[in-house]
């Protein structure tokens, strides 16, 4: 195995336990190693960065944010993808003819157009409560992504109506909704190209769907243990679920921090 030199974090299952609606602290510790011993720790998710709280940010310096499409370091921000006027325009209809509640994402805020219980169980799964907004509000505004809760059956309805985006899920409670060509295989692909990483010289963890286009873009995949079987077997290695000490066993296995 080449030497690794940057690892690519989910947060939602991965670095982040719905259980206990936190980091564990050995997660916090594992990262806190690697970057100890020169591995740059890269964060790879869905959220925006106004739902960080619960994560410990000192060892990340370079964020890839809204499933790709808000990516930043040191330097700033190098990828910066929003979904079209029209598309917006579209889901805002939809949302406004009670269709499917959306939960729409700024750059500086997001907000659902309604609550319902499919929300709301988002909501106690994330630890997050989600401000209520109008749909219009979109129009005009930047938007980088939508969470439409459907049902995975209803997912082509979107893609029918719309022309430039794409749907990825990590659970059957919502869909993430992004720009087409986006999403985190994307991202990681710029972002090693921005670090002057090698994919070889890069490792992935992450529980989801949506994270198995990033697998195939790094050297080592790492699956958790409370992952589905179509991510483990997406994965080189699967260790244990984000309750019992996933990402710092898989670390140590790996011989990338001591014990």
């Amino acid at each position: 195995m080449a030497k690794i030199k940057a690892a690519f974090f989910d947060v939602d299952g991965t670095l982040f336990s719905f259980k206990e609606h936190a980091e564990p602290e050995s997660t916090r510790e594992a990262v806190r190693k690697l970057r100890a011993a020169g591995i740059m720790p890269i964060l790879a998710t869905g959220r925006p960065t106004y739902q960080f709280d619960g994560l410990d940010l000192n060892p990340f310096e370079t964020f890839i944010t809204l499933n790709g499409q808000l990516c930043f370091s040191p330097a700033g921000v190098y990828r910066n993808v929003t979904i079209s006027s029209e598309d917006v325009r579209i889901i805002v209809e939809r949302s406004c003819a009670g269709l499917h509640p959306t939960l729409f994402m700024e750059r500086e805020r997001f907000y659902t157009s309604e609550h319902t219980d499919r929300v709301g169980a988002v909501e106690e799964l994330v630890g997050i409560k989600f401000p209520t907004g109008e749909a219009s509000w979109a129009l005009g505004n930047d938007i980088y992504q939508f969470n439409i809760y459907q049902d995975p059956s209803r997912d082509q309805e979107i893609l029918d109506c719309t022309s430039s985006v794409t749907i990825t899920r990590w659970t059957d409670l919502f869909a993430d909704v992004f720009p087409k060509g986006g999403g985190k295989a994307s991202a990681v692909s710029e972002t090693l190209e921005h670090l002057g990483i090698t994919p070889e010289e890069a490792i992935a963890f992450g529980d989801g769907g949506n994270d198995i286009s990033m697998f195939d873009l790094v050297g080592t995949a790492v699956a958790m243990g409370n992952a589905s079987d179509e991510v483990k077997a997406a994965a080189n290695v699967v260790t244990d679920d984000v309750d019992h000490d996933g990402i710092y066993n898989a670390c140590v296995q790996l011989g990338l921090i001591d014990v």
